[in-house]
């Protein structure tokens, strides 16, 4: 769609672009796992969507975190594929494949319309999600905008219902991912990974080191929905967050969830930075299967 008005390029420089894309290149293919890849047209840009899994298998929706990639979203999340097929597109605007440009925003409920695209484009019109941190809030646009097309939703360390306390946020995250990307050193790095999990964890390190180095962060965090905008959504909720998380801990977001939400809702608290360790993915995952079947 050539009539799209180009955001702001994500990226430091065109070798930024192709050093990220090499690496999405090389996990993909760690993941060993069959997967299908498109590219097509949407209102904000062209996106990039792989299909993973066996295509016989009932479909679910992935969709990765904010400032984060497809390819470790679906590491967290490898074993739903035992149950399912994985629908998992790139965010327009973030790293991975889709445009480079910053053009769907949060703050006018966008996100909703650009899944919807993604999934017309799949022919599903109801459908289950998995997604986490800020695309819990993407989940929500399109959860408000189009509540009949979703069967049930895991939303894990979920943005877009309650969020931590502004000052450790800004501390702990924003200020290193600011002096990282400006002058990267192995204690900046160090400090942002203590904060968000993955220690010890190569393959999220490199992830990070690329990240912070190359590519310019959405720093806008995404908003909080109201209890009116989710009046016609009744969907099942598993929601899965922790204490320890410093963007969305476990108390606040299961006390907002029951405030705004109407249908059921199963909540889970996880012993967990913001990025759960392995171990801890394969009980959420788990547990995941057990409620999307019952749902």
């Amino acid at each position: 769609m050539s009539n799209i008005k180009k955001g702001k390029f994500i990226y430091k420089n065109e070798d930024s672009m192709k050093k990220m894309h090499e690496f999405y290149d090389k996990t993909l293919a760690s993941l060993d796992v069959p997967y299908s890849e498109d590219y097509f047209d949407t209102s904000f840009g062209r996106t990039h969507c792989l299909l993973v899994g066996d295509p016989k298998k009932p479909r679910i929706c992935t969709i990765h975190g904010g400032n984060g990639i497809t390819t470790l979203n679906l590491k967290l999340f490898l074993p739903l594929l035992e149950e399912y097929c994985i629908i998992a597109p790139d965010v327009i605007g973030m790293p991975g494949k889709s445009d480079p440009y910053r053009n769907i925003s949060s703050k006018r409920d966008e996100y909703g319309q650009w899944i919807k695209e993604v999934l017309d484009h799949y022919k599903e019109d109801r459908i289950s999600f998995v997604v986490s941190s800020y695309s819990s809030a993407m989940f929500l646009s399109f959860a408000e905008m189009y509540p009949e097309n979703v069967r049930s939703a895991l939303l894990l360390v979920p943005s877009g219902i309650a969020h931590g306390s502004v000052l450790p946020m800004m501390g702990k995250m924003v200020v290193p991912f600011m002096k990282y990307y400006f002058s990267p050193s192995v204690k900046t790095l160090d400090a942002v990974i203590e904060s968000m999990g993955g220690k010890g964890d190569p393959v999220w390190r490199e992830f990070f080191d690329i990240m912070m180095s190359s590519y310019k962060m959405e720093m806008r965090p995404p908003r909080e929905y109201k209890k009116r905008e989710m009046i016609s959504f009744k969907a099942p909720l598993l929601i899965i967050a922790s204490e320890k998380d410093i963007f969305f801990p476990a108390g606040r977001v299961f006390r907002r969830a029951r405030e705004i939400f109407a249908g059921p809702i199963t909540t889970i608290e996880i012993e967990s930075k913001h990025l759960p360790s392995d171990k801890t993915m394969a009980d959420v995952c788990k547990r995941t299967i057990e409620f999307l079947k019952n749902s």
